[in-house]
């Protein structure tokens, strides 16, 4: 998959399949409309496009009054998560600025769609809008395409548990501790894509040594404090641990909130993870946070907690 951030830089087509979306998190709705765009450019013989943006458009034009937006993905990790589960020939990373966000859809299907990528077909999700005031939609596109010569077929929505995937309300899951749902709607794991960083080193002197991990994306969202099995995954290997989310309030109190892993299965030699990238996978929560009144008391709870997560590696399934 070659990933170009520049339509100037994109390579002379003689036709593509092509999708357009914010994609966050790639879920399983996400996952099926990338997959329809890839078997159409099958059967045309035709390579294929995902037409992404950067920052998420609702970065730029959230009111200013309103919390930021929480992403599930940073576009690192959208890219990586497309490749891995429906992989594509191009990946088009477009600049959400002021100006782009100005452009209306009339321009943004000349300029991009026909233009640029000389789209023969492109797959769209039900709900999807571009363009100023989200003025393009999926029956607007249908009409343009007969006039301009290339085909639009609409994706419907996936559902979960008789409700359509979507990342707001996977967002919602998360928010509201409801992980198993909202990993079952992203068909895959909760991730945080990281670097592993100095810390206090508070979980060496308990036995517990814990790698920091400082989340790459701006404004990701932070699963809620609490203790959780996770796994990490580096460029030489996988380990199931358990992961804290917090302010580890039995040492102090602040607000300042570190995402700690202590791994299980670390091969020898490797113990050295600073400064390096991993994924940081969230498989599911354990408990809450909570302040433990002595030292001994919270050792105890970790080694509990320990237990508790080699009796679910057991039996584990990825989603």
């Amino acid at each position: 998959m070659e990933i170009i951030r520049c339509i100037e830089d994109f390579p002379e087509l003689s036709g593509s399949v092509a999708t357009i979306g914010s994609f966050d998190g790639i879920h399983r709705g996400h996952q099926t409309l990338i997959s329809s765009c890839i078997s159409e450019a099958h059967e045309r013989g035709l390579p294929s496009v995902v037409i992404t943006f950067h920052p998420h458009p609702q970065e730029l034009l959230r009111d200013s009054d309103l919390r930021p937006i929480r992403l599930l993905t940073g576009i690192e990790e959208r890219a990586s998560l497309i490749e891995q589960y429906a992989p594509v020939d191009y990946l088009l990373v477009l600049d959400f600025n002021r100006g782009f966000s100005s452009m209306i859809a009339d321009e943004f299907a000349e300029r991009v769609l026909e233009d640029t990528l000389r789209v023969k077909h492109v797959v769209v999700g039900y709900d999807h809008r571009f363009g100023h005031n989200r003025a393009g939609d999926a029956e607007w596109l249908r009409l343009r395409g007969e006039d301009k010569g290339y085909n639009v077929s609409v994706v419907g929505p996936i559902n979960n548990e008789n409700l359509p995937v979507s990342s707001t309300l996977i967002r919602d899951h998360i928010e509201s501790d409801r992980l198993d749902l909202a990993n079952a709607m992203l068909g895959h794991a909760y991730t945080i894509y990281g670097t592993v960083v100095h810390g206090d080193e508070r979980g060496q002197s308990l036995n517990f040594p814990t790698a920091n991990i400082d989340p790459h994306a701006e404004n990701k969202l932070i699963p809620n404090k609490g203790v959780y099995l996770a796994r990490v995954k580096t460029d030489e290997f996988s380990s199931f641990g358990m992961c804290n989310v917090g302010v580890r309030p039995t040492f102090k109190n602040g607000n300042e909130i570190t995402i700690e892993v202590n791994l299980f299965n670390i091969p020898a030699g490797k113990e050295n993870l600073y400064d390096q990238d991993v994924i940081l996978e969230f498989l599911q929560k354990l408990r809450d946070e909570k302040k433990f009144s002595s030292v001994d008391d919270l050792i105890i709870q970790l080694e509990n907690d320990k237990k508790t997560c080699i009796a679910i590696i057991e039996n584990y399934r990825d989603v």
